[in-house]
C-alpha cells in the first residue's frame, strides 16, 4: 500500500486535476490509495468509480459507485455512474431503473435524459420515446449538443421529416458542433521514401464480431500484403474478430479514452497516408477528431455508415451503384466513391450452420432486426399482413420491447413470435429456418441481409433515399 502523504489535500487535488483533464490512468492511480485511505469519503468512491468506468473497467465501477452509494443514497452523480456502469454490464434494466433514480431525486437532470433516451433507442428500440426524453434539453446549453444528436439518430428509424430536411440538419449539425476550431495541426512532411509502405489506420469502436469485421476483414486482409495497418481501438470488446484484426496490423493503438483532441494529435503522430473511418456516427468523438484532418486522406467506410457525416474533412464515402447512386451526392458532404462490385465483401464466420432444405423451414414470416427499425410504417405494413409473424433478437427479452410489437398488431399477441437468441451462431441458426425475411424501412438490413442470402432466404426488399435505406437493395 502507497504510504500516506503528509499533505493529502495535495494529493487528492493532484487526482482531481487528473481526474477533470481526462487523464484518467494517472487519476486512477491517485485515486485507488486515496480510496484506502478514506474509506468513508463518498465522493472519493464516486471519484475512483469513474475512472474506472473511463478505462473500461465496469465492474470495478459499478463496485465503486456502490460504495458511495452506501455512505451517500441521495448522492445522485454516483445513481448515475453505477447505472452507466450497468449498461457497459449489459444490465439494462437496472441501469434504466439507476437513472430513474436519478431524475426521482434530481427532475429533468439532463445526463440522466440523454442516459435514458440512449437506453430506450438503442436498447429497448423505442426511437420515438428517445426523442420524446430529450426535448427538454434542446433549449439548455449544456445538454442541447445530446439531445439534438439524440434526436437526429432517433430520426434515422422513424421519422416525419424528409431524407434531405434530415439530411440538411445533420450537416447544419456538424458544422456547428463536430469541429475542432481551435485545434491547428502542423503540416505534414513528406515521406522519407518513396519506397516506403503505405501507413494505413483504420478506427472504430467495433474491431470484434461485428458488421466491422464481416463486411471489411477480407478488404484488410488484402491490404496488409502490401501496407502497413495501424489500429486505432476505440472500443473494449474483445474476441475471435478481435484477434483476426490485431493480427494483420503492424501497430494497435488502445484510444478509447482520449478525447476528441488528443485523438487527432494521436492520429497525426502515426504519419499516415490515409485513414479509414469505421465508427461512423457510433463514435461522434471520433469524428471530432477526424474535422482536424488528422491524416493526408480519409474515407468514410462500414460502421456507423448511416447517413453523411455531415463533414467537408473527408476525401470520399465508399459506396456503390446500389447504396449510394451518384444522383443522390446531394445528401452527402463527402464525395462518393462507388465501387461497381459492391462497397463490401461478406465473410462469413467459421460457424455458418449447413443450409436446411427449404421445404423443411418454416413459412412464417420473419423479421430478423434491431427493434428500433421496427417503425410506424414499418409496423403498418406488417398489420396488413395475415397471420403470425416471428420477430428474431436478443433484445426482444424486455417486456416492454414485445409490448411495442404487440400494440402495433391491433394489440394481438397470438401474431407475434418472439425468438431471443443468446449469441450470434444460435442467431444464425434460428434464422436459417424461415423461408421469408421481411426487411424493415425506412432503416434497412446491412449485415443481416447479406447473412439472409448466405443463409438461402427470400427477402422482401424496400427503399428510401439514405445510406442506411437501402442495405438491401443488392438482394434484388
Amino acid at each position: 500500500m502507497v504510504e500516506r502523504p503528509q499533505d493529502l489535500q495535495a494529493w487528492l487535488d493532484r487526482a482531481e486535476r487528473a481526474l477533470n483533464a481526462g487523464r484518467w490512468t494517472e487519476a486512477r492511480e491517485l485515486l485507488l490509495p486515496a480510496a484506502q485511505w478514506l474509506p468513508r469519503v463518498p465522493q472519493v468512491q464516486h471519484h475512483l468509480g469513474a475512472t474506472h468506468l473511463a478505462l473500461g473497467q465496469a465492474q470495478l465501477a459499478l463496485e465503486s459507485a456502490q460504495r458511495a452509494l452506501a455512505l451517500a443514497p441521495a448522492q445522485w452523480q454516483s445513481l448515475l455512474l453505477q447505472g452507466r456502469a450497468c449498461k457497459s454490464l449489459g444490465k439494462m434494466e437496472a441501469a434504466d431503473a439507476s437513472f430513474d433514480a436519478v431524475l426521482t431525486l434530481q427532475p429533468g437532470q439532463g445526463e440522466a435524459l440523454v442516459a435514458k433516451a440512449d437506453l430506450a433507442m438503442n436498447i429497448f428500440g423505442l426511437p420515438l420515446q428517445a426523442i420524446h426524453l430529450v426535448q427538454p434539453l434542446l433549449n439548455q446549453p449544456q445538454h442541447a449538443v445530446d439531445a439534438e444528436l439524440t434526436t437526429l439518430m432517433a430520426s434515422l428509424y422513424d421519422r416525419d421529416m424528409s431524407a434531405t430536411a434530415l439530411t440538411q440538419r445533420v450537416i447544419g449539425f456538424s458544422q456547428q458542433h463536430m469541429r475542432l476550431p481551435q485545434l491547428q495541426l502542423p503540416p505534414f512532411k513528406p515521406r522519407h521514401s518513396a519506397k516506403a509502405r503505405p501507413r494505413v489506420g483504420i478506427i472504430s469502436p467495433l474491431f470484434c464480431n461485428s458488421p466491422v469485421y464481416f463486411l471489411t476483414i477480407s478488404g484488410w486482409q488484402h491490404v496488409a500484403r502490401g501496407s502497413d495497418i495501424v489500429v486505432f481501438n476505440r472500443g473494449y470488446k474483445s474476441d475471435w474478430a478481435s484477434a483476426a484484426f490485431r493480427a494483420l496490423s503492424t501497430e494497435w493503438l488502445d484510444v478509447q479514452a482520449l478525447s476528441a483532441e488528443a485523438l487527432a494529435r494521436s492520429i497525426q503522430a502515426q504519419d499516415l497516408d490515409v485513414l479509414y473511418d469505421l465508427g461512423g456516427w457510433m463514435d461522434p468523438v471520433a469524428l471530432k477528431a477526424m474535422s482536424a484532418k488528422p491524416a493526408r486522406a480519409m474515407y468514410k467506410w462500414v460502421g456507423g455508415q448511416s447517413m453523411t457525416t455531415g463533414l467537408d474533412s473527408f476525401d470520399g464515402w465508399i459506396g456503390d451503384p446500389w447504396q449510394s447512386p451518384l444522383h443522390l451526392q446531394h445528401l452527402y458532404s463527402e464525395p462518393l466513391v462507388n465501387i461497381p462490385e459492391g462497397y463490401a465483401t461478406y465473410t462469413p464466420p467459421g460457424y455458418l450452420p449447413t443450409l436446411t432444405p427449404w421445404a423443411r423451414r418454416s413459412r412464417t414470416p420473419v423479421v430478423f432486426s434491431n427493434p428500433a427499425k421496427l417503425s410506424r410504417a414499418f409496423m403498418t405494413y406488417l398489420r396488413q399482413m395475415v397471420g403470425p409473424i416471428c420477430f428474431v433478437h436478443q433484445q426482444f427479452q424486455y417486456a416492454r420491447t414485445r409490448a411495442k410489437v404487440e400494440a402495433a398488431l391491433d394489440g394481438s399477441k397470438a401474431r407475434a413470435e418472439f425468438v431471443c437468441p443468446t449469441s450470434h451462431r444460435q442467431a444464425l441458426e434460428i434464422f436459417g429456418g424461415f423461408q421469408t425475411m421481411v426487411d424493415t424501412f425506412p432503416y434497412s438490413s446491412g449485415l443481416t441481409a447479406r447473412e439472409a442470402q448466405a443463409m438461402g432466404l427470400w427477402v422482401k426488399v424496400f427503399t428510401g433515399e439514405l445510406f442506411c435505406e437501402r442495405h438491401s437493395l443488392h438482394l434484388r
